[in-house]
């Protein structure tokens, strides 16, 4: 005989499931989980929950497959400190990107200069391009310092 839904969901943590519903899609990638879209990342709220059960403020969270940084994005956000570590160089550069300090003066200040220059041609008429230095797209482990 087959299970009852009862029964199915008996050994269930409810608190971890959630439906489309429940959650949609623009409260599961909020705030910088949104600067791309990685597809293997947790949702910031199933990362909150385990840590809020299982760490305490000042503690240390080491993520040896870091991935896009949700982990980090969310321990730093819970007051821990938090090490990131993965072998792809684009995934650093996300936990980078993502956990990194920031003046919100200067940033507003680059990015304004930054969308002032979209679309303009330098006076030689070719296109800028930008690269990341090879210096920062070589490295394989980042942390998350929160500093």
């Amino acid at each position: 005989m087959a299970p009852t839904q009862d029964a199915l969901y008996a050994d269930i943590d409810l608190a971890l499931s959630w439906s489309e519903r429940d959650l949609p899609e623009r409260e599961r990638t909020k705030h910088v989980h949104r600067l791309h879209p990685y597809l293997g990342k947790f949702i910031p709220q199933l990362v909150e929950i385990v840590l809020s059960r299982y760490f305490r403020p000042g503690q240390h969270v080491l993520d040896p497959f870091a991935g896009s940084g949700t982990t980090l994005v969310q321990a730093l956000e819970s007051g821990l400190d938090a090490t990131g570590v993965d072998v792809a160089a684009f995934n650093c550069l996300l936990m980078d990107v993502k956990t990194r300090s920031y003046n919100p003066f200067v940033l507003e200040q680059e990015l304004r200069a930054a969308h002032g220059r979209v679309g303009k041609r330098p006076a030689s008429g070719r296109r800028r391009t930008f690269a990341v230095g090879t210096h920062r797209m070589l490295r394989t482990s980042c942390r998350g310092s929160g500093h």
